[in-house]
């Protein structure tokens, strides 16, 4: 059966060396005990992200939302006034009152001057949407106003657009950062720095033919204990009144003014500001930011406090804002309410917590350091197949999923809030801004295809509708 070869080949033994059979898993101890002690977490995560959503995706388009600083700083300070230690002896309650008739509603439009090719262009304006564009904006240096040569390029094109409509008013902004070291302390200080400063302001609206300015000092007396730079910064106002008065052409004078109840009444004497400007812009978004005095989902611009509001926050609404500056003396007709094209993300604590006021950690994934323009949140909703939450209480929408919670504005919410600024006959309706709303025709969740500015165009068709 075998051949003569089978016998060849035989085991050799080797001295003092004894065999033994190892089991594979003798030499894979450490690794089976990684395994045996990572295993039940693995599988944990698995089974809660079955069950509660870990394994949802969000699609986050690439966003187009550009964060100004001065937005940042304004939000922060609105927030931080819930923790103020400069608050009122009382909440003034308004009673019913005489509403003056207003001829002519104004649309204010807030619009940040080209900062590279990204930028909302001069010429994919609409000269006929608003009635007061607002140039963003332009510092004081030495006391006096100051654009750069590409801002003076831009206010030039801007100006231009007044050939197409002649009713159209264009204003520089000046300021717009939210803190001090914008130059306004300095130039209120004396009378000859605020001379200069008017000077200058004569200088533009005469040589570009702009039709007047617009003070966004953010804000006077804020952290300090000098309460004169308010009184300074009212003798401003009456100094360039009484320059005004004296010209020919006459131009406008108008202000950028705080929201909040303890701003309100610490940065501005109200009623002599009211004989002094041609209007004011009041600020009434950033109501709800999130901050670490903040640490909770909010809407950005309500229109009116909820139920389950109390004390401060039955005041951080359009409504409650509007009235106080006119219960302080600021005339109806000279109110002109502010209402955002942009919104605030929040980030989820709880991904089952996703209502108002819910525990937030952060700001969300969508847009850049909590703000989103809408176009962004359109696209959000679109994406992902949202369905916002309209809360009727307060007139204003939100969205969340997973852990994003969006508070923003729609043409359905800014419908309403223009309509309240027409019934109770304020002064008309500012908006910031033209570069938050969707210009590029990205938005389709309200079926406007083919319509560019769909939220300003909503605000403008409540606000001037044949009554």
């Amino acid at each position: 059966m075998f051949n003569e070869d089978f016998y060849r080949y035989t085991v050799l033994s080797t001295p003092n060396v004894t065999y033994t059979r190892t089991r594979w898993y003798q030499q894979r101890k450490l690794s089976l005990l990684v395994v045996v002690l990572v295993s039940p977490v693995v599988l944990f995560f698995i089974l809660y992200g079955v069950l509660f959503g870990f394994h949802r995706n969000i699609v986050y388009p690439k966003t187009s939302t550009k964060v100004n600083q001065e937005s940042i700083q304004r939000a922060l300070i609105y927030s931080r006034m819930y923790m103020s230690n400069k608050t009122v002896d009382s909440i003034p309650q308004f009673k019913i009152h005489k509403k003056l008739p207003v001829d002519k509603f104004k649309l204010v439009c807030y619009y940040t001057l080209p900062s590279d090719k990204n930028s909302l262009k001069i010429e994919d304006l609409d000269p006929h949407l608003c009635t007061h564009i607002n140039a963003a904006f332009g510092k004081i240096v030495n006391n006096s106003l100051y654009l750069n040569d590409k801002q003076i390029e831009a206010v030039k094109s801007l100006v231009k657009l007044k050939e197409v409509n002649k009713d159209l008013k264009i204003l520089i902004s000046v300021g717009g950062a939210g803190n001090q070291d914008n130059g306004f302390p300095e130039m209120v200080y004396n009378h000859s720095n605020r001379k200069s400063f008017i000077k200058s302001v004569v200088y533009y609206v005469k040589n570009m033919n702009i039709d007047g300015v617009d003070l966004d000092w953010e804000f006077p007396n804020l952290d300090t204990n000098d309460n004169l730079q308010r009184v300074h910064f009212t003798q401003l106002l009456q100094e360039i009144r009484k320059n005004i008065n004296k010209q020919t052409n006459p131009y406008l004078l108008t202000v950028a003014v705080a929201s909040p109840i303890t701003l309100i009444t610490n940065c501005y004497d109200v009623a002599y500001m009211n004989d002094y400007v041609d209007f004011i812009n009041m600020m009434s978004y950033d109501y709800h930011f999130y901050s670490k005095w903040t640490p909770f989902t909010g809407f950005n611009s309500p229109l009116y406090a909820s139920d389950q509001e109390i004390f401060y926050f039955q005041t951080e609404n359009v409504n409650y804002s509007a009235n106080l500056w006119n219960h302080l003396g600021m005339d109806r007709s000279k109110i002109i309410v502010g209402l955002p094209t942009y919104g605030h993300t929040f980030k989820l604590v709880n991904v089952k917590n996703n209502g108002i006021y819910a525990p937030a950690i952060g700001y969300g994934r969508l847009g850049s350091l909590g703000f989103v323009d809408y176009f962004d949140v359109c696209k959000f909703l679109t994406m992902n197949q949202i369905s916002p939450v309209f809360d009727m209480e307060v007139k204003s929408p939100y969205a969340s999923k997973f852990y994003e919670w969006i508070s923003f504005e729609n043409t359905q919410s800014l419908t309403y809030k223009a309509e309240y600024i027409r019934d109770q006959q304020f002064g008309g309706a500012m908006v910031w801004s033209l570069n938050s709303d969707d210009y590029k025709l990205n938005c389709r969740i309200d079926g406007r295809e083919n319509d560019k500015f769909p939220l300003i165009k909503s605000i403008k068709n409540a606000l001037f509708a044949p009554r």
